[in-house]
């Protein structure tokens, strides 16, 4: 009686090793992938909140409706910061206190809909 393993159960456990070790491989590399793609919407986040920060903070002027809207004026803004895309607008908030909405929107697509919007205090201008 011989003992040990045959050449053929050799090859077939090697084979089953191998498809497990493919296996864990494409998990650990989905796993990377979701990881990164999790740290940029992470990043986008942060991004726009310090831009939204930096209007409170700061206050841009207020956005005036021209003589042919009602209301409302609209002004829009493309800002680029760390390889990620917005789009700040300010729009004027009715009845004359020095307010206005002000929203940023990522537009790199890492989120598919990423919107902050808040009303903060805006600088007025004498121009007429």
């Amino acid at each position: 009686m011989k003992r040990g393993f045959t050449l053929m159960e050799v090859m077939v456990a090697v084979v089953v090793l191998s498809i497990g070790a493919m296996g864990i491989g494409h998990t650990i590399v989905s796993f990377s992938q979701i990881k990164e793609r999790e740290s940029k919407k992470g990043h986008a986040i942060l991004e726009a909140v310090a831009l939204m920060e930096e209007n409170v903070a700061k206050p841009a002027p207020c956005v005036k409706p021209r003589r042919d809207q009602a209301d409302t004026a609209l002004t829009m803004v493309p800002v680029s910061r760390q390889g990620i895309d917005f789009t700040v607008s300010f729009e004027c908030v009715p009845g004359g206190a020095p307010l206005q909405w002000v929203a940023v929107h990522e537009t790199s697509g890492y989120w598919s809909d990423l919107t902050l919007k808040r009303i903060v205090r805006c600088e007025e201008t004498d121009s007429h």
